[in-house]
């Protein structure tokens, strides 16, 4: 859409405030004695998840795969020292730094979504998604949850540096294009108070 000399695009989901809210997003110091304890929490979720599918509890299969998964990812934010307690921003974060950067791949990061998609639609919009596709969710959780230990073995000390500037980088980036949408937020507001607007919309046109 067309105002004016400025083009408005369609604006994005904004993950701006994950790096303004004191519990979003933000560096701190790798810390292995957390990485251990969000890892025996995963693992922890995982021992329960096999109790709630014994017990054929569809809601408490959700809670529990969903958080063996979100654990283990956390893990991964305490080893490179990325704290996040808000989790849209920690998935945000996790596709914007670390499936950019080839750390953990496509399918780790559709997991994770479709999970906690799956537990918000049942748990607060009681949306009832059957319980084939349940179970579906929650039998990936063991294979992801050494998927992504895996990652967190191995990562080097060179790939938390990249990390830690990537992170740095992803946050400029969002900050300056919501900073840019005030800007053209103010624009158009001028222009829709200009007395003269018909002869710019035509000329326009």
């Amino acid at each position: 859409m067309k105002f004016g000399g400025i083009i408005l695009k369609k604006k994005k989901d904004d993950f701006s405030y994950c790096f303004k809210k004191s519990s979003g997003l933000s560096l701190t110091s790798p810390n292995e004695n957390l990485v251990k304890v969000y890892k025996r929490k995963s693992k922890s979720a995982l021992n329960m998840l096999d109790s709630a599918k014994e017990k054929q509890e569809d809601d408490w299969i959700l809670d529990t795969s969903y958080y063996a998964k979100y654990f283990m990812i956390y893990a991964l934010f305490m080893k490179v020292g990325i704290k996040s307690e808000i989790h849209d921003c920690t998935i945000y974060a996790l596709k914007s730094i670390f499936l950019k950067d080839g750390l953990i791949s496509q399918d780790v990061y559709d997991e994770l979504e479709k999970s906690k998609d799956l537990r918000v639609g049942a748990l607060y919009y009681d949306k009832d998604f059957g319980h084939e596709e349940i179970l579906k969710r929650a039998k990936t959780a063991p294979e992801f949850c050494l998927n992504v230990e895996s990652v967190i073995d191995k990562i080097s000390n060179e790939d938390i540096e990249k990390v830690r500037e990537k992170f740095e980088d992803v946050k400029k980036i969002s900050l300056d294009n919501k900073s840019l949408d005030k800007t053209q937020q103010s624009k158009m507001k001028e222009l829709w108070d200009n007395k003269n607007d018909e002869v710019w919309e035509k000329t326009d046109c």
